[in-house]
């Protein structure tokens, strides 16, 4: 591609960012970002139950703020019978040439017969918590009443990384179909930093804040929260994102996909052994250029080039940002995603203990609040993506 074609393609992402910062800044604040985020972390979410039990959460969150009463951003809860929700904005097509996706489930773990003292979980998702105990509730579902109902509270007990459930109520026993999920409460620190069930309830804030900017902006995409992106530990990647997969089995490939979840940070004073991440809580969303070890997601060189120059952009914005050294990047729904497109974009906010690892999950709010923005401006890449050479389609 000649240069000069190159520098107006350039030129364009700077004048369309300039264009939607007046959109973005209105309606992306720290309070609704806020609202959001509390109100999403502060409902329990398993996999397979996510969408019956956040969905009625994230619709009356977009309700209220009056999102969803011009007919450009639509939601469907139970998309193509997947069982996962999706947004679309524009047009009332789910063929759509952008696609954003973050995870709506949390971790969560499977009951297995009480053993005497308590009961062995089987992890439904990556367990991190090698020692220690958190706070955790047991969902049930009802079928009198049809509704998903806490049947216990109690403690999530690791043992050199084995996981166990105790009541607190001694005599109560557990069943099959039972879901059992840690569980903190949303609240900010002394620092300024919060604590709370936050993987991937700061995605999903992050992103349906930013849908309906999206709508207003005219601009076409599917906006997937999928249910059941965590999984087990397993050598392949489809022991996760499987809601994922199953979304993306309904569409054709799109132009560009951008990925939401939170990643954990560096600068933790009891961090691992070995290469530290170099993104830091406080200092703005992440870009990553590859998602575990090149076992997810893998960024092509010349949609990852784009993604720094618009990184570039976004500090004169008001948008913080920072790129991810490549010492670790947790996979998320990328894995069902490459399977359609190469073209995928893995954005996230920074946090510590995401999965109840040493402590309660921490994260800032003004990094998802970054996250948001620069969400809506990712869009900006899409158009600027099949003008250059080796991009893909």
């Amino acid at each position: 591609m000649p240069q000069d074609a190159i520098k107006r393609v350039l030129d364009d992402v700077r004048k369309g960012a300039m264009a939607l910062r007046p959109l973005v800044d209105r309606h992306v604040t720290a309070e609704r970002v806020t609202r959001y985020l509390v109100a999403l972390a502060e409902t329990p979410a398993p996999s397979t139950c996510a969408s019956a039990l956040r969905t009625p959460v994230l619709r009356e969150l977009l309700h209220a703020d009056g999102a969803l009463s011009s007919g450009h951003l639509l939601l469907e809860p139970n998309f193509g019978n997947t069982g996962s929700t999706v947004l679309t904005s524009g047009a009332a097509t789910t063929e759509k040439a952008l696609w954003y996706f973050a995870h709506l489930d949390t971790i969560s773990y499977l009951v297995q017969p009480f053993d005497g003292r308590r009961h062995p979980l089987v992890p439904f998702c990556y367990h991190l918590t090698e020692n220690g105990r958190r706070a955790a509730q047991v969902y049930r579902f009802d079928l009198a009443t049809g509704r998903y109902a806490i049947a216990a509270e109690g403690w999530l007990q690791s043992e050199a990384g084995a996981a166990f459930f105790a009541a607190e109520d001694a005599g109560l026993r557990l069943r099959a179909g039972d879901r059992v999920v840690p569980v903190a409460r949303c609240l900010p620190g002394p620092d300024g930093v919060w604590t709370g069930h936050f993987d991937n309830a700061g995605g999903v804030a992050a992103l349906a804040v930013a849908a309906p900017v999206l709508a207003e902006a005219g601009i076409e995409a599917l906006i997937a929260f999928p249910d059941e992106e965590e999984g087990p530990h397993g050598t392949g990647s489809q022991v996760m994102g499987r809601g994922g997969s199953r979304i993306v089995s309904r569409l054709s490939p799109p132009d560009l996909a951008v990925v939401a979840d939170m990643q954990q940070a560096g600068g933790e004073m009891l961090a691992q052994a070995g290469p530290s991440n170099s993104t830091r809580i406080g200092n703005g969303a992440v870009l990553s250029e590859f998602s575990s070890l090149a076992r997810g997601a893998v960024t092509p060189p010349p949609l990852y080039a784009l993604a720094r120059h618009l990184c570039g952009l976004l500090p004169e914005l008001g948008v913080g940002i920072q790129e991810s050294n490549n010492a670790y990047t947790s996979r998320s729904d990328d894995v069902s995603v490459l399977l359609k497109t190469p073209n995928i974009l893995l954005f996230g906010f920074p946090g510590f203990d995401r999965h109840f690892d040493r402590a309660e999950p921490r994260a800032a709010i003004s990094d998802i609040v970054d996250l948001s923005k620069a969400l809506v401006y990712a869009s900006l890449l899409r158009p600027a993506l099949p003008l250059i050479a080796g991009a893909g389609r």
